[in-house]
């Protein structure tokens, strides 16, 4: 497993005169449960010199995504009790490990002391069952001398349901970072495209596997649309039929074979490519050239197709793209 390692951030501090009094020390109300979010208030000196972090400004939410390994991730956001919809700007994709995925989804009008708006960001479910969410963290920013009426720093937690209440006026800004942690599968490893098994350089590498011998294996590499290299394709009524979108599906799964060592029944890859390889080869059968489709619709090959195409072209955390 990656050890999953999160910088926080340090309280600013500024020499303020002795003549200046603080405001009331800001305090926090959590809904507490088995992981409540971590609330860190940070007091900005204008009149000091300090200035928001990059990318915040009065009135500013600021959505983040930070995990241990890329993805994909989706959210929902509420304003004052709408209708739950997706974020403006669509998933947070985090292409670096090492560097959070931020966007400013809304900046409040409300003036403190008259208005606030409430802001309720959840976080969809785990994408398998190798993610897992570990953390959710607000961080508060507001002026040395903000008058709190009424406070609104009691940003709430809510494990369950995998989302965070944010209270927001113009004269603040909140950062809200859900982190994420990727738990690796027992193997890795790096993985060829079909093109490469396609090409002069990795045919000869090209191994039996589904059945077919090395050469049928080649064979189906080569084949494109318009030249079948005596690849032929039937129903499972034994009918022929002209299925582009089946070799495609098929060349995907001998390249995924390939790339796992040519051991389906290992399971030894993602879980989910694990699963499209089962599939894919409970769904087609065949000897030699020929491919059976037995059960598998056009929207099913388009689904295993995508899979396993997104696996092989080293889109899968611990199973990147191969050197050379």
């Amino acid at each position: 497993m990656r050890k999953f390692e999160r910088s926080v951030l340090v309280l600013a501090t500024a020499a303020f005169a002795a003549a200046c009094a603080d405001p009331t020390s800001p305090t926090r109300t959590l809904v507490t449960d088995d992981a409540a979010a971590a609330v860190t208030p940070h007091t900005i000196f204008f009149g000091g010199g300090q200035t928001y972090p990059t990318g915040l400004a009065g009135g500013v939410i600021r959505l983040c995504k930070s995990s241990n390994a890329t993805g994909s991730f989706d959210f929902t956001w509420s304003l004052n009790g709408s209708q739950p919809a997706a974020i403006p700007g669509g998933p947070l994709v985090v292409t670096d490990p090492l560097l959070p995925a931020c966007r400013n989804i809304y900046t409040s009008t409300a003036i403190n002391g008259s208005a606030y708006d409430v802001v309720v960001i959840t976080e969809a479910a785990d994408q398998t069952s190798n993610w897992q969410l570990t953390g959710r963290d607000v961080d508060q920013y507001l002026g040395k001398f903000t008058v709190y009426s009424p406070p609104r720093l009691d940003d709430e937690d809510d494990t369950g349901a995998r989302s965070i209440t944010v209270y927001l006026t113009n004269d603040m800004a909140k950062k809200a970072t859900f982190t994420n942690t990727f738990t690796e599968s027992p193997t890795s490893g790096c993985t060829y495209t079909k093109g490469w098994y396609q090409n002069k350089n990795g045919s000869p590498t090209v191994i039996a596997v589904d059945g077919r011998t090395k050469g049928d294996a080649q064979k189906f590499f080569a084949a494109t649309p318009s030249k079948l290299n005596g690849i032929t394709f039937v129903n499972n009524s034994g009918n022929a039929i002209n299925n582009n979108s089946l070799l495609n599906l098929y060349q995907q799964l001998l390249a995924a074979l390939n790339n796992l060592g040519g051991d389906a029944f290992e399971d030894n890859g993602p879980p989910e490519v694990d699963d499209a390889i089962d599939a894919a080869q409970d769904g087609t059968n065949g000897t030699g050239l020929q491919i059976i489709n037995l059960t598998l619709t056009q929207d099913q090959i388009g689904t295993l197709t995508a899979t396993l195409s997104a696996f092989n072209e080293g889109q899968f955390p611990t199973w990147p793209h191969c050197a050379g």
